[in-house]
């Protein structure tokens, strides 16, 4: 009798060495603003938003993580990165630009001025939201969700955008609608 096996060998080939080092070149040592709370895979204690941090190393193993450093405190903060693999310089730009803000706060504001004008503006800068305000002024706010759900209803999208509190196994809630998703616009909000 023979032993007949169905486990297939799968290769998962992250990014090469040169691609890494050319990712750590471009991100290790700049300064940075975070756009969300940033929360240590240990025990380092979260980073609030809009504080400058510097970044120190992005990691990429696993799923992929990237340390900072804060300036008040210097104390270092590792936020996991939770990429789907293989890792890829794209992947790993996204997900930094999902977690900070490149620019600083007096740009970035001069930029949604310009973008939305000097009411949603503000707004933005003060992480507020109010009804009616574009789906784009919410994500520039409140940063990117850690979920979004999307559904149709007579002819409307209506959306649910999930984001982290500061409690622990604890969410905030967004709810936006629209004709389509481009078009989404705030209705509520749980905090």
């Amino acid at each position: 009798m023979s032993a007949c096996s169905s486990v297939k060998k799968i290769v998962v080939k992250d990014i090469p060495l040169e691609d890494q080092k050319a990712v750590l070149d471009k991100y290790a040592g700049r300064s940075v603003w975070t756009r969300v709370v940033l929360h240590d895979m240990g025990d380092g204690g979260n980073v609030a938003r809009d504080e400058e941090v510097k970044i120190v190393d992005v990691s990429m193993i696993y799923k992929g993580s990237v340390t900072v450093q804060t300036l008040k405190r210097k104390n270092k903060v590792v936020q996991a990165l939770e990429l789907e693999r293989p890792l890829t310089p794209e992947k790993i730009d996204a997900k930094l630009a999902d977690l900070f803000w490149f620019d600083d706060p007096t740009m970035r504001h001069v930029r949604f001025i310009r973008e939305y004008g000097k009411k949603v503006a503000q707004a933005i800068m003060d992480h507020d939201v109010f009804k009616d305000m574009s789906a784009d002024a919410a994500m520039d706010s409140w940063g990117p969700p850690i979920s979004k759900e999307l559904n149709e209803l007579n002819g409307r999208l209506n959306a649910k955008w999930v984001y982290p509190t500061d409690t622990p196994k604890k969410s905030k809630y967004l709810y936006l609608e629209g004709s389509k998703e481009d078009d989404l616009r705030v209705v509520r909000w749980d905090e």
